[in-house]
């Protein structure tokens, strides 16, 4: 009796146990509510404000993401994300006012402020166990997990859409140091200025291709003394004159865009595919060859 007294206990005590580690394990896995109440498709609007420097917004239209101050250029999409992320982040920690210092945590004044969709979120410093950040938000304190600075940052040049034409523009020249190519009259084929006979029509349009599809490998914020170069304007069929400047083509591929200050570094190799028609480089170096 007293063997099967011990035994019941001792269940008893296991069921217990494990009970009490399933009442952990799930009270664990709870989630803590999201920084904003923002979903990634209602989110339409965002503002970022850096001491000392111009405010940077954004808005979304007809689903694509465009930089509206200081500069009027599109968004890059997936840098955008840091934004979306922001707004579902997970609070591991909310802090009522009248039990912290907002200057200890570096909220008074705070680093820099993000608006999504009106609400604005006051950054302030790192907890120092886990390198969270504290955040300013509808009158309390968000402990998060620290999101990546880079798209937050004062320069926005990052923001900027890696491509250098916009979505889905069409080009109807593009004048350079020595050549000017356009649409013909008939609009079905390019001129070019002066007239290159031995060009063929598909090194043209190769030529027109680089520029609609060149993508920068990354973006950077033009220096302040500016930018020389040679310069190239890339007028759209619209009427839009875009104008460039290749401040250096060796040991990276460097165009710049001085009126939105950004600098777009590209593949070594677009050099000569967006500045030379191949047919008259490939006839020299045949020519060349010749004994």
């Amino acid at each position: 009796m007293m063997q099967r007294l011990t035994l019941n206990i001792g269940l008893a005590v296991a069921a217990l146990g494990l009970g009490a580690a399933v009442f952990l394990a799930q009270k664990k896995e709870e989630k803590g509510p999201p920084l904003t109440p923002f979903a990634a498709a209602v989110l339409d609007h965002v503002a970022l404000e850096h001491p000392g420097s111009p405010t940077v917004k954004l808005e979304r239209k007809d689903g694509r993401w465009k930089i509206t101050e200081p500069v009027q250029v599109e968004a890059d999409p997936f840098e955008v994300n840091a934004f979306i992320d922001l707004a579902k982040l997970e609070v591991k920690k909310s802090l009522e006012l009248n039990a912290v210092s907002l200057k200890e945590l570096g909220l008074d004044p705070p680093a820099y402020d993000v608006v999504l969709n009106g609400q604005k979120l006051a950054f302030g410093a790192q907890e120092p166990i886990q390198s969270r950040r504290y955040i300013l938000t509808n009158g309390k304190v968000a402990l998060v997990d620290d999101p990546p600075a880079e798209a937050l940052d004062a320069n926005y040049s990052d923001l900027v859409s890696r491509s250098l034409l916009p979505s889905g523009a069409a080009i109807q020249s593009i004048v350079m140091p020595g050549l000017t190519i356009a649409k013909s009259a008939d609009e079905k084929s390019w001129a070019l200025t002066p007239d290159h006979p031995e060009d063929s029509s598909d090194s043209r349009q190769k030529l027109i291709d680089a520029w609609s599809n060149a993508k920068a490998m990354w973006n950077a914020a033009l220096p302040k003394e500016g930018s020389k170069g040679d310069d190239v304007t890339v007028t759209l069929k619209d009427g839009t004159a875009l104008k460039f400047v290749v401040t250096q083509r060796d040991p990276q591929f460097v165009i710049a865009r001085p009126d939105i200050a950004v600098s777009y570094t590209l593949s070594k190799q677009l050099v000569d595919e967006m500045l030379k028609l191949k047919d008259k480089d490939d006839s020299a170096a045949a020519k060349a060859a010749k004994p």
